[in-house]
């Protein structure tokens, strides 16, 4: 193990972890090259076996860990290391806390000088396990034992790890997908194996649950029989159809078998109506938090008309219409559209309207015809917001904009672009919607700039 030994495959090296990476992994140095290592947390030593090399790192795996980090901890779940769910339960949670924090602190000290003094400390989640309220849970039947099971797939492969349990969720979403295991093998192996996925989606307001069943094909048998299946908490039994087994999970429409097609959510003293296909924060609690956060950065008159990009069901469109004059949420997938309109009548909202269409397309086209927001909120997915509208908020010189984002590496993009055409910060606030794994949500709000400033 002396210096400048070859970093061939399968090598041995003894070294210490100094920091962890944006995935959660060690970072440490292997004959002065970056290392990344999973699981091994800063400061601790180990022996690693190196199994992949890049021209600017290597990737290695732990052989033997020499010392512990007072910031370790037990993981309860069994099988935390092989499954690719969770990235940090061997990491305490205070740790997680100021991982995460300074990863948006790092990333604000690049957009700027003085960007980094306004990010404000990280609020923590209301539950550090059993948040989440939806799950894709991989299913596949097993020949040898005759029985269906489920499980994860391991990180970065599409290989099931079977488990029987998972920490994020709630009991009684767990004792569901027990249930729906259990009633798959039932049906026998050519029944069984048409489906690949089930989903569950669960309402903090009331307990109830919506099940969906993916499968390969559209059989009407597959129907009938997938039909039956009940379980105390559900009130909806659907299906999909992908034929698909490792690509998405979702086909190109979802068909209720059972029940109305929908559950009811509350979050800030509104109601929602969610659809299977919906967008909703996985955690209640925390979208709640992330709500309060988001008004507070719109700071909303009566005289304003505000824009609520990639809006879902609606959520934030309508809390944002009760200060406002004018509230208008884009949003492309069509039931979710329906959603938010039916909430919009279930709460009485009628200075909200809702429009189907992919907000770089949408959003270019009203401004182009003169319209001109006071403010503008964007909830993007991971890929952060589109070209073309980030650029027709900057041509339109919207003066406010409220970005929520689940992605610090696009976050910093849009940023960046942002900040170099007319707009500076005024807050950034970093949330941990997900405990045990790597991603950290943030919501920044930005002002634009006054000329000759």
């Amino acid at each position: 193990m002396s210096e400048g030994k070859s970093l061939e495959l399968g090598a041995l090296h003894e070294t210490i972890a100094v920091r962890l990476n944006d995935d959660g992994d060690g970072v440490a140095t292997i004959d002065g090259m970056t290392a990344f290592i999973p699981f091994l947390l800063p400061g601790e030593r180990a022996v690693v076996r190196v199994t992949a090399r890049e021209k600017r790192f290597v990737r290695a795996v732990i052989e033997q860990r020499l010392d512990a980090s007072p910031d370790r901890q037990d993981a309860p779940c069994p099988v935390f290391g092989a499954c690719g769910g969770c990235q940090v339960q061997h990491l305490s949670y205070e740790a997680q806390l100021a991982w995460k924090e300074n990863r948006i602190r790092y990333l604000a000290s690049k957009l700027g000088p003085d960007v980094e003094t306004f990010v404000r400390p990280i609020i923590g989640s209301t539950r550090e396990f059993r948040y989440r309220n939806q799950v894709q849970m991989p299913v596949r039947y097993n020949e040898d034992e005759s029985r269906v099971e489920m499980g994860f797939f391991g990180h970065g492969t599409h290989d099931m790890v079977p488990t029987d349990s998972c920490h994020l969720l709630s009991e009684p979403m767990q004792e569901t997908l027990d249930r729906a295991r259990k009633f798959l093998t039932s049906l026998g192996r050519d029944t069984a194996a048409a489906v690949h996925h089930v989903i569950v989606r669960e309402s903090q307001a009331n307990g109830e649950q919506l099940v969906v069943f993916a499968a390969i094909h559209n059989d009407e048998s597959l129907r009938r029989a997938l039909a039956r299946f009940h379980a105390k908490q559900v009130k909806t039994v659907a299906f999909t159809e992908q034929d698909r087994v490792d690509g998405p999970v979702w086909g190109h429409k979802v068909d209720v078998l059972k029940g109305d097609g929908q559950l009811m959510e509350e979050i800030g003293g509104i109601q929602f109506r969610v659809s299977p296909r919906s967008f909703l924060q996985v955690q209640t609690d925390m979208a709640s938090r992330l709500y309060d956060i988001v008004l507070d950065y719109a700071q909303i008159r009566p005289e304003d008309t505000v824009v609520d990009a990639y809006c879902g069901i609606g959520t934030m469109t309508l809390m944002l219409a009760q200060g406002a004059k004018r509230a208008i949420g884009i949003e492309e997938i069509a039931s979710a559209v329906d959603d938010a309109k039916a909430n919009a009548v279930r709460n009485r909202v009628t200075n909200a309207e809702f429009h189907r269409g992919r907000v770089e397309a949408w959003l270019p086209q009203w401004v182009q015809s003169g319209a001109r927001p006071s403010t503008i909120v964007f909830d993007p997915p991971r890929k952060g917001i589109d070209g073309p509208a980030l650029r027709a908020a900057i041509q339109a010189k919207i003066p406010r904009i409220v970005y929520a984002s689940c992605n610090p590496a696009t976050l910093r993009r849009d940023l960046q672009i942002l900040l170099t055409n007319g707009y500076e910060i005024a807050a950034i606030q970093p949330m941990d919607m997900f405990p045990q794994t790597a991603h950290v949500e943030c919501c920044v709000s930005l002002v634009r700039r006054v000329v000759g400033k």
